[in-house]
Order: structure tokens, then sequence, then C-alpha cells
């Protein structure tokens, strides 16, 4: 039954970074500034960090072709990006304590290296052409403030949650 709730939590956060964010008018405040949300990736870190690495791995590659069938013309780069990031950064969690503050940090380390995975393929494969400088400075700040105040957020009920999960597994 909780797996069933964490995968409907999962949906929502898919469907909420898909929709609802698209909907703040971001561009008309700032000229050039890009805010992507990347809430999904943080909530399945998140399970990595708190209920095991294989479940966020299975949940990123999961969702990461969700998100490729969806939003994206290429099929793969978001489940491959997910599943890496969250393997990686699953794996160089193991070397800390996961409080509140490691937890953001690793999640917006995961944040960046999924950001810099997808603009490197879509370069390679001309799906943007956006210079790197502009990623750098339009892209990439925002995007890391926007998650971090998300994980913040969601920090301390989801990770009782998590908590609660593994403890009782059904």
């Amino acid at each position: 039954m909780k797996q069933l709730k964490l995968f409907l939590f999962l949906f929502l956060i898919f469907i909420f970074q898909g929709t609802v964010m698209m909907q703040i008018p971001v561009q008309r405040i700032w000229n050039h500034v890009q805010m992507v949300p990347n809430f999904l990736l943080v909530a399945i870190l998140m399970i990595a960090f708190f209920a095991g690495p294989r479940s966020g791995v299975q949940y990123g590659i999961l969702f990461g072709f969700l998100v490729d069938l969806n939003y994206t013309s290429v099929i793969g780069v978001y489940a491959f990006s997910l599943g890496l990031t969250v393997y990686l950064i699953a794996s160089l969690s193991r070397l800390f304590n996961m409080n509140v503050v490691t937890t953001v940090l690793l999640s917006m380390a995961g944040v960046c290296l999924h950001q810099l995975i997808v603009y490197v393929i879509y370069s390679m494969i001309g799906v943007t052409g956006q210079p790197f400088t502009d990623f750098l400075q339009w892209r990439l700040p925002a995007t890391l403030i926007l998650n971090s105040v998300f994980a913040l957020i969601i920090y301390y009920p989801f990770r009782r949650f998590l908590r609660s999960m593994s403890e009782y597994e059904e």
C-alpha cells in the first residue's frame, strides 16, 4: 500500500512540474532566466537516500521514460540521465551523514549533474542551440534555487514517510 502511495506522490509531482510550473511567468519578470523544475528528480533522490538506492534508480528510469514520452522529442535521454544521476548521487551519499543540509546539497549536485547530462546530450545531437555560457548564466543558477526551495519544503514530511515505509514494508 505504501508503494502505491509513493508512486502516486511521484506521479502528482510529475504532473505538477509539467503543468502548473509552466504557468508561472518567470521570463516576463526576468528576461533571460530559465527556471527548470526538477522536483521529480529531487523526490527520487530522497527515495534513494532514505529508502534505498535500488528503488531510487528504478523510479528514476521509470519516470524518466514518462518525461521522455510526454515532454521531449528524443526517447531515452531523461531515462538515462535520471537513472545515472540517481545512481551516482546515491553512491556518493553513502559517504555522508544524511541530514537536511547534506540532503539539499546532494540533491542540488544531482540537479546540476542531470541538467549538464541533458544539455550535453542535446547539444551533441543538435536539439539545443543554447550556448554553454548562457546555460551556466541563465538556466543553472535559477534552476538550482527553485529546486533547493522545493527540497527544503518536502524534506521533513517525505523523509518521515520514507523511513516509515522502509521500517514497515508491506
